[in-house]
Parts: structure tokens; C-alpha cells; sequence
């Protein structure tokens, strides 16, 4: 096999520069948001779609109610969509004090809009706030979230994501935590080079204005990543995005607990993935490659090739990483480096196999199949 030796020096020198890119961008390139001003502060609406996290939601609500930002400027509004559990009882008890805090029983939906993006949608109709915050029932925000992303906020800017940490200690968590910190890391500083990539459903900010001339979740087509398909029709009306990077909007995100739910969600990323600049998906593609080629550079070339260029790799991904985590404020993940290259390593194939099968796309306890995952 010939051509392996020109295959590999090929992808080594490609997969070699865009990590180097990265690297010298985080290191040279960053350029952290100052906090919006005290005297710009503006009327704000958080936004939170929850079904069925009882397990979750009162650690989401009390991170809420730390924040820094004054409660005149804020109001929460919550949607229990379709809760089996004791969601909305728990929330009703939290919020019986708060008169800014708003528990709304989410309707099934009369049009095409289902899931978050119908919750999302009724929220935001009763929602009066000049800026939209979005997060997740398993999400904690930060006590300067608020004034992290309105700062933001700059010129045409319509729409702001905040970066996502899992936190926990078991080794499913932590493999989980450096693979966020990763992504997050390359999201930001992929959409600095002026490339658009998503907004973070988790943790993300869209202006009224934006929002209202998008038509919102109800007048656009569903996706199962309707945060990537709000941010779509955002660029598509000429707003700008910004991607952060700091600790003041990094979000702490309850792990999943089982490979199936990974499954699901990585399943459900991958349906959006190819809606993603071209460049990005090819360089998403060479990453799922890498133990594949590495295994048939193995067999076909010189040990002491492969072993250089993984030991290249391998400081690359850890140095980066580590500024990652530094800029996000969460500490070293050094010791977690391992269970990041091991991830790659096979975690590609079996979500490859996984995809093979019929089983549609599931999402907080619904089943979606076919056209209903994405728009055409």
C-alpha cells in the first residue's frame, strides 16, 4: 500500500496546523469581554425549558437566584414542559416569594413547533425583557453571567453564546468535562476567525429585536438543534454572533450518566453538524478519522513516524486545552488529557455504528424520526 505514507503525511500535516492555529490564536488572539457597565444595565428575561428535572432544577434556580445582576432588571421565566415527575411542584414551592420568577405550564404545541423549541416559544411571547438569556434545567450559571454576556453585546451583535463545563468526579464526568472544554475552546476561537459555528442552547443570549425579527421558534422550521437553527436565521437577517471564552459566562452543566444519553446527544449534534461551515465539518471529519489512520499508519510505516506525530498531537491537544481551562477559570484538566485521547480514540467508531441504526433521534423522553430532525 503505497500510498499510505503520502496519506498520512498528508493528514499529519493538516490535522498538525489547525491545532497549532488553535494553539497560537488562544495564546496571541484572545481578547476577554469587559462587563456591561452599571449605568447600561437593561431589562433582562432568563428563559428555562424543563421537563422532567426534578433532579436539576432547584440547583439551576438557586444559581439564578445568585446572580449579581438587580432583581429589577430581571425576571425568570420557567416552562414545565409536560413534567411526569415533581418538576413543577418544586418549582412552584421556589419561586412562591419571588414575583419575578414565572412558572408556565407549557401547551402541546398546534403547529410544527415541538419540544424545547415549543417551550422556548411560549416563553418568549410572554417574556418582556430587551435581551432573551437561555439555559438548560441542568445548567448553574455563574454569578456574573449576566453582566459576562450583555458586555457582548456590541454594534449588529444579535445573538451571544457563554462556554459549558460539566462538572463531577467520576471518570464518565470528567471524560465528559475536557471534551466540553475542548469544544468550547475550538468554538470560540473558530468564530473569532469570523466563522460561524452555533449558539450554545445551554447558555446563550439572543436581543428582543434579533429574536423578534427571526420570527422566533414558532415561525421557524423545527430542529431538533433549534439553538443552531435560531442562530441560522439570525445570520441570515445580518445579525453578528459572538462566542465566548471567559469565566464569567461559563456555564457548570450536570453530566449525563449513561452512554445512551451521550449517544442521543452526540446523534442529535451530528444532525446539525452538516449545517456547519465547510471547513469545520471537514476538520470535525478528520478528527473522527484520527485512530483509524493512526492504526493503518501503524501497521504500514515505521513506529518511530507514528509515535512523533502522536506524542505532536498529543502535547498540541493538552496545551490547548490547558489554556481552555484557564481562560474558562475551572482549573487544570491536565490529569483528565488521557481520558480526552483515549475518547477519541473510540468513542468516533461507536457513535458511527450507533448512527447506522434506525433508531431516530431521542431527546429528553420523545422520539424524533426522519424529516422531523431536521429542516430540509
Amino acid at each position: 500500500m503505497s500510498f499510505v505514507p503520502y496519506l498520512f503525511l498528508g493528514y499529519a500535516t493538516v490535522y498538525i496546523l489547525y491545532q497549532i492555529i488553535l494553539l497560537y490564536r488562544i495564546l496571541f488572539c484572545y481578547k476577554p469581554v469587559s462587563f456591561v457597565a452599571k449605568s447600561k444595565q437593561s431589562k433582562i428575561s432568563i428563559l428555562i425549558a424543563a421537563r422532567n428535572e426534578e433532579e436539576n432544577i432547584l440547583h439551576c434556580l438557586r444559581a439564578v437566584r445568585q446572580l449579581n445582576y438587580p432583581a429589577e432588571y430581571l425576571d425568570v421565566w420557567i416552562g414545565d414542559d409536560q413534567s411526569t415527575d415533581s418538576t413543577h411542584a418544586l418549582v412552584a414551592e421556589f419561586i412562591k416569594d419571588k414575583p419575578n420568577y414565572h412558572l408556565i405550564s407549557i401547551e402541546p404545541s398546534t403547529n410544527h413547533v415541538r419540544g424545547k423549541a415549543n417551550v422556548l416559544a411560549q416563553l418568549a411571547q410572554q417574556a418582556r425583557g430587551e435581551f432573551l438569556f437561555i439555559t438548560d434545567a441542568d445548567i448553574q450559571v455563574p454569578q456574573y453571567w449576566v453582566e459576562s454576556i450583555l458586555g457582548a453585546f456590541k454594534e449588529n451583535i444579535g445573538i451571544v453564546s457563554g462556554s459549558t463545563i460539566v462538572v463531577g468526579d467520576s471518570l464518565f464526568a470528567r471524560t465528559q468535562r475536557i471534551d466540553w472544554a475542548y469544544a468550547c475552546g475550538m468554538m470560540h476561537i473558530v468564530s473569532e476567525m469570523n466563522m460561524p459555528v452555533t449558539a450554545v442552547g445551554n447558555n446563550m443570549a439572543i436581543r428582543r429585536t434579533c429574536y423578534d425579527d427571526t420570527g422566533g421558534y414558532e415561525n421557524l422550521p423545527f430542529s431538533v438543534t433549534e439553538d443552531l437553527e435560531l442562530f441560522i436565521a439570525a445570520l441570515n437577517k445580518g445579525w453578528g454572533y459572538r462566542n465566548l471564552l471567559d469565566a464569567g459566562s461559563t456555564a457548570f452543566s450536570a453530566p449525563l450518566k449513561k452512554v445512551k444519553e451521550i449517544l442521543q446527544q452526540r446523534k442529535r449534534w451530528i444532525s446539525g453538524a452538516f449545517r456547519l461551515p465547510k471547513q469545520l465539518v471537514i476538520f470535525l471529519a478528520l478528527q473522527a478519522m484520527f485512530f483509524p489512520l493512526l492504526v493503518l499508519a501503524f501497521i504500514f510505516l515505521p513506529w518511530i513516524w507514528v509515535l512523533a506525530f502522536w506524542l505532536t498531537i498529543f502535547n498540541l491537544h493538552a496545551a490547548f486545552i490547558e489554556q481552555v481551562a484557564q481562560k474558562m477559570g475551572v482549573g487544570s484538566l491536565k490529569r483528565n488529557i488521557m481520558l480526552f485521547e483515549l475518547n477519541r480514540y473510540f468513542f468516533p467508531l461507536i457513535l458511527f455504528a450507533y448512527q447506522l441504526l434506525p433508531l431516530g433521534v431521542e431527546w429528553k423522553g420523545r422520539t424524533y424520526k426522519g424529516t422531523e430532525i431536521q429542516p430540509k
